[in-house]
């Protein structure tokens, strides 16, 4: 039977004798993480077309799944729930759908990829009505019921639910955002606030009776971008028993020139000295089996956004790279791993960082 100090010792003994941690990664059995400890990225933006095979075989065993919809509203938040239902009940699918903390297990014991529903913006709930009416609230409740399970109050703009890390004014939760947050807690939704102004993050982790999570960001103790966190969200989060995800986006983690795993396993060093070994995780904000499109070319891509952003929060100048390369692919989880085992992080900590502590949160918060 392969064990944990099994699995450990196999990837410590690569990680020292190869050269890179790509190399290194390549020697980790992908069946031997998934046999004792969950795997799971903590946002990866993509719809129910991706090889879910492909996914398991890279290592991972579940993942959040951002609903891949624009303009994120309610009708089509709507049609991309009811996709993913379909793909859900295909005779041969792989997915399955993750509703409470048990279902991590079932979906490995049927060999299949554990997909928790996430939607990165609460404006899919519509423009408040909450002065008259409960019929935002009624949205969070048939969103619940149609397998939502992550929120994330804000995305890029301010919307009825409080303000996003851009706004110039940050006025923190608004009174339709208290009574969502109160819902969620009530329904059993984990409340994200990755991409949240200071205010409305500080807020709602105060309010909530469980646990909040960050599921893909960096520390500005690092990168004094305000699209990453401070170092006092970092311990507001673990003294209420929170996460903290670090991402892929290499744009937001390093000013250098290049990039590597080193860079994400820095921030992941800082979450875990912060807040403990039980707040961090890794959520890449990157498709589930990664994107290979050359650094350069990405960079290109993103040059529109930060032209229209220059001078606000996340419209910081490009270095030449978005994301880490090494990690754009589906064994990106065994990278980490293996480069935190060269780090002298032992088997029961990497297990946590792997996936355990997003487990455990999410267990505590939907049941």
């Amino acid at each position: 039977m392969i064990t944990r100090r099994t699995f450990l010792g196999r990837g410590l003994g690569a990680a020292a004798a190869l050269s890179s941690l790509g190399k290194a990664a390549e020697a980790w059995a992908a069946e031997e993480v998934r046999s004792w400890s969950p795997v799971i990225d903590t946002m990866t933006p993509d719809g129910p077309d991706f090889d879910a095979g492909a996914a398991l075989a890279g290592g991972l065993t579940a993942a959040v799944l951002d609903l891949r919809l624009f303009p994120r509203n309610f009708p089509k938040a709507l049609e991309s729930l009811q996709a993913w239902e379909a793909a859900f009940k295909r005779p041969d699918s792989r997915f399955f759908k993750v509703l409470k903390a048990g279902d991590l297990g079932e979906a490995r014991r049927q060999g299949k990829l554990g997909i928790i529903l996430a939607c990165q913006d609460a404006a899919i709930l519509d423009s408040s009505t909450f002065s008259v009416n409960d019929r935002n609230l009624e949205n969070l409740r048939q969103f619940y019921g149609l397998g939502l399970r992550v929120l994330q109050l804000t995305h890029n703009e301010r919307n009825a639910v409080g303000d996003s890390f851009r706004e110039k004014i940050d006025a923190g939760l608004s009174i339709l955002g208290e009574a969502v947050v109160k819902e969620m807690n009530a329904l059993g939704m984990l409340v994200d606030l990755s991409h949240c102004s200071d205010q409305t993050t500080f807020q709602a982790i105060r309010l909530s009776a469980k646990p909040c999570a960050v599921t893909h960001a960096g520390c500005r103790s690092l990168y004094p971008s305000l699209r990453n966190k401070p170092d006092e969200v970092i311990r507001a989060l673990a003294e209420k028993g929170g996460y903290f995800g670090i991402y892929n986006m290499s744009v937001w983690l390093t000013d250098g020139e290049t990039s590597s795993a080193a860079d994400v396993l820095d921030h992941l060093d800082h979450v875990v000295k912060v807040g403990g070994i039980d707040l961090a995780g890794f959520g890449s904000d990157g498709p589930v089996l990664g994107d290979p499109t050359p650094q350069k070319e990405k960079a290109e891509g993103l040059q529109g956004y930060i032209r229209r952003n220059q001078g606000l929060p996340g419209g910081e100048p490009l270095h030449g790279h978005v994301s880490v390369a090494e990690l754009e692919t589906p064994k990106r989880m065994e990278i980490v791993a293996a480069g935190l085992a060269k780090r002298g992080y032992k088997e029961d900590a990497i297990a946590k960082l792997l996936g355990g502590n997003f487990a455990r949160v999410f267990g505590a918060v939907c049941g």
